[in-house]
């Protein structure tokens, strides 16, 4: 890498001390040079790891390699005619190859460190950024239509300008997402991103100032050409960084990284107000304007989706129990004293079960087997009543069934209840069937019962037929 540095030193003071076509060359070749060396870095890395670690490198070697052919085509037209190209051709549509790389790029680290957020994590999922980078770019790219009035008219093509300046609004993109994921990330290593925020924003540089001139017909300053020689020497250090192990820890978003995409969307406001008010309405920023608002709107939704899941999977986490996936004490509580505090009483019954044979089970075969008993007996009770009854785990080997409204005849459900429980049960860390049996106790709510009374008559109904299975 000292070489490189060398070299890329020797033609920056070339490009800013003389501006004769040789030292233009040797920065053109300097520049193809360096970003040669990035593709055999990102290549190299890339096939040397696994997985998504692999896959973003080499995206990002395939865009390089296109931008390696662009500079190229572009150094022996320089070289050969005098000037760069002034017609879109081979080497626009190459170049084009890197904004595409960099972003599938960012796309997998993204999606990579998303499938590493544990549940209890608050992340925005990659299309989140995606959307809020390109709130924010459309916003600057309407407040550059007003200040630098783009539309004044551009000395070049109109196809030049269009693909020109579409290098440049790419750029902003990348920029822009790479740095919010720079923040929101929470498992890949951050001074990976960092290089590549630096490297597109040396390369971004040189395309901005390359656009200005393309839109006002001026010759580009040779402190254009910086960029390019030294962004793609940026990159390298992300290609080389160690993947990070990913570490569970929670996070929050910060208030105001969700406020940064309003930014620039608050002045874009503001300068159509002033406009307005002026008497002359920019339409062009209108129109943009309404491109920013859909997006808005796009990204809120997203937003509720994310809020949607979210409130499922706390009322999972807080009303069910994580081990058999039927309710819990908490639900079965809000369930009873729902039907206490009801003006129009309904009759319910309570079922209380106690596993006779449990804690023996699980001493003897262990508590994987003992877990796979509970999860197959909850499964087994849930398959004896309707759909409107309720079967919550209330303790280690207890579970309580709300009925609504009480079976017809009591003693028969209770019966097949136990039959039930007590039909062997084939684990999958043992060879050999296991069978347990149950002590079932049922009470019928009365009018104005509480819960806790309630639970209390259902409890002694099943110690009362545990004694009477020992006698």
């Amino acid at each position: 890498m000292g070489w490189l540095v060398v070299l890329t030193a020797a033609a920056t003071v070339l490009v800013l001390t003389y501006a004769d076509p040789v030292s233009r060359l040797a920065d053109d070749l300097a520049a193809l040079v360096n970003a040669i060396v990035a593709v055999v870095a990102y290549s190299w890395t890339g096939w040397s790891h696994t997985g998504p670690e692999r896959r973003w490198r080499l995206f990002l070697a395939v865009g390089l390699g296109g931008w390696v052919a662009a500079q190229a085509v572009w150094t022996w037209h320089r070289a050969v005619h005098g000037a760069a190209l002034a017609v879109p051709g081979i080497a626009s549509a190459l170049f084009l190859l890197f904004p595409a790389g960099v972003f599938a790029a960012l796309l997998v680290i993204a999606r990579a460190d998303h499938a590493r957020v544990r549940v209890y994590d608050t992340a925005d999922p990659p299309r989140v950024l995606l959307l809020d980078g390109l709130i924010i770019v459309t916003a600057l790219v309407a407040l550059a239509c007003e200040v630098l009035a783009v539309q004044a008219g551009s000395h070049d093509s109109p196809t030049m300008t269009l693909l020109t300046v579409s290098y440049t609004v790419g750029d902003l993109i990348l920029i822009v997402v790479a740095l919010l994921m720079a923040v929101a990330l929470h498992s890949m290593w951050r001074p990976r991103l960092i290089w590549l925020v630096v490297g597109l924003c040396a390369m971004g540089a040189s395309d901005i100032v390359y656009a200005d001139s393309t839109i006002y017909g001026a010759a580009a300053p040779a402190a254009a050409e910086l960029g390019y020689l030294i962004g793609t020497l940026l990159l390298i250090p992300a290609a080389l960084a160690a993947p990070r192990p990913a570490t569970a820890r929670r996070r929050s978003v910060s208030l105001a990284l969700l406020a940064v995409p309003y930014v620039p969307l608050t002045a874009v406001l503001g300068m159509v107000v002033i406009n307005m008010a002026g008497g002359s309405p920019y339409p062009d920023v209108v129109y943009v304007l309404s491109v920013i608002i859909a997006l808005v709107i796009l990204r809120h939704f997203t937003t509720l989706l994310q809020l949607y899941r979210a409130h499922r999977l706390l009322a999972q986490a807080v009303l069910q129990d994580p081990l058999t996936g039927v309710a819990n004490r908490v639900l079965l509580a809000d369930l009873l004293d729902e039907a206490v505090s009801s003006p129009q009483f309904e009759e319910r019954g309570l079922i209380y079960v106690d596993l006779d044979d449990f804690k023996t089970v699980n001493d003897r075969l262990g508590h994987q087997a003992g877990d796979e008993l509970l999860r197959i007996t909850a499964h087994r009770l849930r398959g004896c009543v309707r759909d409107g009854d309720t079967v919550a785990r209330i303790g280690g080997d207890e579970f309580v069934i709300l009925l609504i409204p009480p079976p017809h005849d009591p003693e028969e459900l209770v019966q097949h209840l136990a039959d039930e429980v007590a039909q062997p049960v084939a684990l999958e860390t043992e060879d050999n069937s296991v069978r347990i049996t149950a002590s079932i106790g049922y009470h019928r709510i009365a009018p104005g019962q509480h819960p806790s009374d309630a639970l209390a008559h259902a409890d002694q109904a099943m110690y009362q037929d545990k004694r009477s299975r020992a006698d």
